[in-house]
């Protein structure tokens, strides 16, 4: 099996773990879990989906999500539901979003932190482990 191969499972098999715990949270969780914890989670989920089909900009995807997410955000401020003509309550809408909290935006941001911390650590514990080829 490829190496890329194998990081596209394991990316695959993190986000499956990370969606399914994002719908539980939206289906069962109350208070401060269904309102911060599932918005910073959703930004490692949005990682590990992106990264299944690109390993490009792996150092700058965190950011480059955490603008979308944003942009997103700003989005539903607009109220782009309704200028789309989707109806409180439908698929499209509640994928969109249908309200704007500047606490979301926070809550992104801290995902997004969550993401470049485990890049850095992950690059450091490869790095750690690695023989430079001119020791081969």
């Amino acid at each position: 099996m490829k190496h890329t191969t194998k990081l596209k499972l394991i990316y695959t098999a993190l986000f499956a773990v990370m969606l399914i715990t994002e719908i539980l949270i939206g289906l069962y969780a109350k208070g401060f879990i269904r309102a911060y914890i599932g918005d910073v989670l959703v930004m490692p989920t949005m990682y590990f989906f992106v990264r299944i089909f690109t390993d490009k900009f792996p150092r700058t995807l965190p950011l480059i999500l955490f603008i979308f997410a944003c942009a997103v955000e700003v989005s539903q401020y607009f109220e782009l539901y309704k200028v789309l003509g989707f109806a409180r309550g439908s698929l499209p809408a509640i994928l969109i979003g249908t309200g704007f909290a500047w606490e979301d935006i926070l809550a992104y941001g801290v995902g997004s932190l969550l993401n470049m911390t485990a890049l850095i650590c992950l690059n450091s514990a490869f790095k750690a482990y690695t023989v430079p080829t001119s020791q081969i």
